[in-house]
Parts: C-alpha cells; sequence; structure tokens
C-alpha cells in the first residue's frame, strides 16, 4: 500500500506526502470543499490506482471508487489550478509556497517505482503529544 499523508490545509490548496518505498514525492490538490467535483481534493480513505492513459495524460494512474466523483488521476501539475480534483506530484516543495515543483520529473520516478496497480491510502498527519 502506498500513503499519501496530507498535512497543509489552505484556502486555495492542500498539500501532501506521497511516500513511496525510501522515497518521498510532495502532492498538491485543491482544497477541501466536502468532495464537489472538480473542486475539491476528494475524501480520505483507500483507493486502488489502475493504469489511465489520454492523450492530455499519458501513462498516469485512475482512483477507483471515489464517492461521487470519476476520474480522479495522478498526473502532472505544479499548482492546484492544475488539477480539478485530481492529485498533481513533484519531486520538491516550492520553497514557501503553496505548489510543487519537477513534476514531470516526479511522475517519471513514479512510473519506476509503482506497480500498474497499487492501493493508494489518502489521509492526513496528527501530531504526537506528548
Amino acid at each position: 500500500m502506498i500513503n499519501l499523508t496530507r498535512y497543509a490545509y489552505g484556502p486555495d490548496a492542500t498539500l501532501g506526502r506521497l511516500v513511496v518505498g525510501d522515497e518521498t514525492f510532495w502532492t498538491v490538490e485543491r482544497p477541501w470543499l466536502g468532495n464537489k467535483p472538480f473542486e475539491s481534493c476528494i475524501p480520505e480513505g483507500v483507493y486502488r490506482c489502475l493504469p489511465y492513459s489520454s492523450a492530455k495524460f499519458p501513462d498516469v494512474w485512475e482512483l477507483q471508487d471515489v464517492p461521487g466523483r470519476s476520474k480522479i488521476l495522478i498526473h502532472v501539475g505544479n499548482y492546484a489550478s492544475d488539477v480539478v480534483g485530481c492529485i498533481a506530484v513533484g519531486s520538491s516543495l516550492a520553497p514557501g509556497g503553496w505548489w510543487v515543483t519537477k513534476s514531470a520529473e516526479a511522475i517519471d520516478r513514479l512510473r519506476e517505482l509503482l506497480p500498474a496497480e497499487f492501493d493508494l491510502n489518502v489521509t492526513h498527519f496528527v501530531p504526537e503529544y506528548p
């Protein structure tokens, strides 16, 4: 299982960390707006990811059975405005910003690391208190 842990929620974006093996990637999504199609990030949960390819989004992954949603992809993008409910992945975070960088590089690396099909656990960071 692959884990995407969201850790920052802003009015215009949601940031997360995607861990695959011993490598870390960064994600940017739309803000949480009640799972509203085309405007919100998706609900937390475990989603089966299958290969997906189109002219606009070649060789990426589609999350299955997202409640009330369809065509939720993991694809190239640097800003929340680059996705409409999907998840964009980068190799690093923009310093002091709400976006990711080196997205094409990150997707290429994920193509090397990820199996064709996998489960994605989308959750949020819960700080530990003594």
